[in-house]
């Protein structure tokens, strides 16, 4: 799903349930798949987030920015799929628990009564940052043909 995502950054999150394979058996629900995107993305920001920090290359105010925007040119797709989203019921929690890491990977003391809004103005200032880098290359990933999904059936 993330890779059609990638390639389809207009698609939306019911397209995408409707047009992948199994993805409905997978995610019986928008809110199924909105919180999978939402692990997944949280957990590549995670990892540029560790891997910044132990570079210590930046300041700490910019390594949050820095991972949100860097984890985004990863994941364009669910990136898009979460920003159209961001106001949902269902992931009020994550985004907020989001901000506040952000927050405190910059620095701010996880008792801050301004942690989230702190969180906010990062993840805005990340988005900023990432709408003026120029587009990605979108690389087409050849699916495979017939014999190949045969092959493969048979292999399983």
């Amino acid at each position: 799903m993330l890779a059609v995502a990638d390639r389809r950054p207009d698609v939306t999150l019911a397209e995408l349930l409707d047009t992948v394979t199994d993805a409905r058996e997978a995610f019986p629900t928008e809110t199924d798949a909105l919180f999978d995107l939402q692990m997944a993305w949280f957990q590549r920001l995670g990892g540029q987030m560790d891997r910044l920090l132990a570079d210590e290359t930046e300041s700490p105010e910019l390594v949050p920015v820095t991972a949100w925007v860097s984890a985004a040119a990863q994941m364009p797709g669910a990136r898009a799929l979460l920003d159209a989203h961001r106001d949902a019921p269902a992931l009020r929690k994550a985004v907020a628990k989001e901000q506040a890491y952000l927050a405190m990977s910059a620095g701010v003391p996880s008792s801050s009564p301004e942690l989230t809004s702190h969180g906010r103005r990062i993840q805005e200032s990340a988005r900023d940052e990432l709408a003026a880098l120029p587009p990605a290359p979108v690389v087409e990933v050849p699916r495979p043909g017939i014999i190949a999904r045969l092959r493969s059936a048979i292999a399983a």
